[in-house]
């Protein structure tokens, strides 16, 4: 690198080129929600969860029946540091997920635009017969919708 004075040709560039760029970062939000129902016996119906990222282990949590959790975090998406994803593992009374990990957050387009409306921002759903992406959708009104999609029947792995 040649020392520049502002205004010079190699500062305009540097400068055209980082306004150029996409945002490194925003907010991501990340939510699971417990709705198994129509179980007799608290116990069958938890949902326990453990869940980390890139950088944090969020340990292992026990979510009760209509409860939820929410994770709001500062996502990263920019070469050459780790993109944010979050992975979880899931364990309910009916058995856990097909697969071992769930990658339940990730910044990649495709991932987010499966989460609906192209924002950060993710929800998931264990219910009585699997679980479930919840997927923010708009009406026609530009309201707020919610489809659940199945990812995983519950399976027992033991």
């Amino acid at each position: 690198w040649e020392e520049t004075k502002p205004g010079g040709s190699s500062w305009r560039l540097l400068h055209v080129v980082a306004t150029l760029l996409p945002s490194p970062t925003r907010a991501g939000r990340l939510e699971l929600k417990n709705e198994i129902s129509g179980v007799s016996g608290v116990r069958k119906s938890r949902l326990s969860v453990r869940c980390w990222s890139n950088e944090n282990d969020l340990g292992w949590d026990v979510i009760k029946p209509m409860e939820s959790r929410v994770w709001k975090f500062t996502t990263m998406n920019m070469w050459p540091f780790q993109k944010t994803e979050f992975r979880c593992q899931f364990r309910s009374g009916f058995g856990t997920t097909s697969q071992d990990v769930v990658t339940v957050f990730s910044v990649q387009s495709g991932f987010r635009r499966e989460c609906g409306d192209g924002r950060d921002e993710c929800i998931w759903v264990s219910k009585r017969d699997g679980f479930y992406q919840r997927r923010v959708v708009r009406d026609e009104g530009s309201r707020k919708e919610f489809v659940d999609v199945l990812k995983s029947k519950w399976v027992w792995k033991w």
